[in-house]
């Protein structure tokens, strides 16, 4: 993801200015003072300013041609720069002007429009059918990396912020909320952060530094997008697939059947081909796309984001990402990370000597190697076998329209909003769905796109981008705020019946849950709005919403049989409640593997071997070998956007786990209980500490016990009140 995006699995995020991160604010360039010497006129005539944008606009308007999202981008950030001038001004001004209103108001407009420049723009980049417009929109993202730069080493802007901040101390004005007070002490942090404190050199090696962070991970999403390979299968070689899949890959005039790394394509092998040799082989076409373009970037975004960090005062990368999240540091991270693989590391054990004894049932030898291809396979036969589960018959239950439907069923009764298509709005593919959100008296309050359905060019993974986001107006009303959310679900309307798997059923809700977070928000600032939140934190909300495709109650109301139409069966339901805990171990086990990898590659002095790094934390956390050969950390996205942050997840887990034991209690639909988490968590955005939103929600602290209870399968017990992480 890059930041703007916000992703399970790339994650995912989920642009310079991010819908998830921990929020930069916008940027404008230094402006010279006046000078009393006379020019000379010019011989030529000038080239005129970018006109501006308002703050209200539809960046969606803007989706068609290249010139359009250029258009977007520059004449917003001009706005930005307009807004920035406004603070500019106050520099000469008596104390008395120096008020909240006039400095954090237009620094907030200008976070806004430097997000209108980006976001969409940043979608566009991975989202529109067109190649050269996605090349067009990539150019806004190192405009906006610049502009924000220079925001940060704009001494004029920021002695005019102490100033404010001064009068503060004071006692001779009161800033008018806690959420203004939370913007003036992270735009103080952050000129830190961004090197204001530097002299001349050190503050043209940051731009230099941030321009070239941009420009390699640009390259980097780039190469993985487009990075698509197929290799060819024989119909003995894809026996075990289910006949939705058969039915879409036929033969071709040479009797192969081509078959890519693509996920709706790659992960049904991995998951059901019984020839094991063949999914190996796919697996490492898998994790060598773009190795060949990826490694020498990753090499680079390393050392450079080492040496930006150090520039900064801090001892690496990691240090100084971390900074601003619930985490704070390197080593909570760490002892996070090791709790859990401690915690988990007994059940694992037991969950491999099942997969072992499922190969030697399945052929193989009790003591051959288990590759790691064979994870998700011999964990789909143990369900089969041990719990009766056929994840290949659940699939026939979650037909994607139905899926999406219940998702907006169950949604719409918690929250008490309602969902209507918008057919009149632009897009930028047929497949795209505007969707808008109405609240409980009717009134619009926001809008998203579904973009379902994978396509060439487009992001392989599933994610929600932010296009626009909310803040007050200053004519008292709300900005109405837009969202897209990306996936690569199989597509309705083909030879075959777009079913999804279980799995893919949660992934959809877990986006859903992001989308939820972006609209519902009620902040005053565009700052703290909707997923502005602290990184570590991002993902609770829509891990939580998972546990909605998992209950009972809210299954009944869209899981349906493609053909008959007849409901989830009970007997089938409780295999899959049943079979539900096996593998999380070893899953979670992996999780935990990415995230010390993303650690080690930015704890670690570089330059450094980032294959012999793979192969090291692999063995550390997991008990799967290194396929030798293959580059997994070349199609690790979340290396950009995610950087030092992939922990996350599992830290966001933890938080989701505690905030669903009220409603596992109160019951999933149970809307005094939904009303309460909207009104405390959903609503505040970034406005508050997590940690506060979080009790306030709970009534304590952020603890870990639910989560661990939930890893090992332990029956749920109180939580534990005041412990903290």
């Amino acid at each position: 993801m890059r930041k703007a995006r916000i992703s399970l699995v790339s994650c995912v995020a989920l642009v310079t200015v991010s819908a998830c991160a921990d929020p930069p604010t916008p940027v404008a360039p230094p402006v010279p003072s006046a000078s009393v010497s006379k020019v000379p006129a010019p011989t030529t005539a000038p080239t005129p300013p970018p006109k501006t944008l308002p703050l209200d606009v539809d960046p969606v308007s803007f989706f068609a041609t290249a010139d359009d999202l250029r258009k977007l981008c520059n004449e917003s950030l001009a706005t930005a720069r307009e807004k920035i001038a406004e603070v500019r001004l106050l520099a000469t001004a008596k104390d008395d002007v120096i008020t909240a209103s006039a400095v954090l108001d237009p620094i907030d407009d200008a976070r806004l429009a430097t997000k209108n420049a980006g976001d969409f723009n940043g979608l566009m980049a991975v989202a529109h059918p067109d190649a050269a417009v996605r090349k067009a929109a990539e150019e806004c993202e190192p405009l906006a990396g610049t502009f924000e730069t220079s925001f940060y080493l704009d001494k004029t802007v920021a002695d005019v912020v102490v100033r404010l901040d001064q009068r503060r101390s004071r006692g001779e004005i009161k800033l008018a909320s806690k959420e203004q007070e939370r913007v003036l002490a992270h735009l103080l942090r952050d000129y830190k952060r961004n090197g204001l404190a530097l002299d001349d050199a050190g503050q043209a090696k940051v731009r230099e530094l941030n321009a070239k962070i941009t420009k390699l991970g640009q390259q980097f999403d780039e190469n993985l997008a487009s990075s698509t390979v197929t290799i060819d299968a024989t119909e003995k070689d894809l026996e075990g697939l289910p006949k939705p899949y058969l039915d879409s890959h036929k033969p071709g005039a040479d009797g192969k059947i081509k078959v890519s790394t693509d996920y709706p394509d790659y992960f049904p092998v991995i998951q059901y081909a019984k020839n094991r040799t063949f999914a190996l082989e796919l697996y490492k076409k898998f994790d060598n796309r773009a190795q060949e373009k990826n490694l020498p970037l990753l090499d680079q975004l390393l050392v450079t984001r080492e040496e930006k960090a150090k520039l900064l005062g801090y001892a690496t990368w990691a240090d100084y990402v971390l900074e601003p999240r619930m985490a704070k540091s390197p080593k909570v991270v760490a002892d996070f990370l090791e709790g859990l693989r401690v915690h988990i590391a007994k059940k694992g054990d037991t969950e491999l000597a099942e997969f072992r004894a499922m190969h030697a049932k399945l052929g193989g030898k009790k003591d051959d190697p288990l590759p790691v291809s064979d994870r998700i396979y011999l964990e789909d036969r143990v369900r089969n076998d041990k719990y009766g589960l056929d994840s290949k018959e659940v699939s026939e239950y979650f037909e994607v329209g139905k899926v999406k439907a219940g998702i907006l069923t169950i949604t719409s009764k918690l929250f008490g909003i309602s969902y209507r298509p918008a057919p009149g709005m632009p897009k930028w593919h047929p497949d795209v769905e505007p969707m808008e959100v109405l609240d409980e008296k009717g009134q619009v309050m926001g809008r998203f796109y579904f973009d379902l359905y994978p396509r060439p060019g487009k992001y392989k993974h599933a994610a929600v981008f932010s296009i626009r986001d909310t803040k007050k107006m200053a004519d008292g009303t709300r900005l109405l705020p837009i969202a897209a959310i990306e996936c690569n679900f199989p597509k309705p309307g083909g030879d075959a019946p777009a079913l999804m798997s279980h799995q893919d059923a949660t992934t959809f809700f877990h986006e859903f849950g992001h989308v939820l977070h972006h609209l519902l928000s009620r902040t005053d600032t565009v700052t703290f709005a909707g997923t502005s939140v602290a990184r570590d934190f991002v993902e609770a909300p829509s891990q939580m919403l998972e546990e909605w495709a998992w209950d009972k109650s809210t299954l009944a109301l869209f899981a349906r049989h493609y053909k008959t139409d007849k409901p989830l069966p009970d007997a089938l339901y409780a295999k899959m409640v049943r079979a539900r805990g096996f593998g999380r171990a070893l899953a979670t086990q992996r999780q935990l593997f990415l995230a010390g990898l993303d650690q080690a590659y930015h704890t670690r002095k570089t330059p450094m071997d980032t294959t012999a790094m793979l192969s090291e934390i692999q063995a550390k956390y997991t008990p799967f070998k290194y396929v030798e050969g293959t580059h997994f950390q070349g199609t690790f996205g979340h290396l950009v956007g995610y950087d030092a942050g992939y922990y996350g997840y599992q830290w966001a887990l933890s938080i989701a786990q505690d905030m669903f034991s009220r409603f596992a209690k109160a019951g999933l639909l149970d809307t005094k209980t939904a009303s309460e988490y909207r009104t405390r968590v959903l609503e505040r955005g970034g406005s508050e500490d997590a940690e506060d939103l979080v009790k306030s929600f709970l009534g304590h602290a952020p603890s870990d016990e639910a989560y661990k209870r939930f890893l090992t399968g332990e029956a749920p017990k109180p939580a534990a009140q005041g412990k903290k992480k």
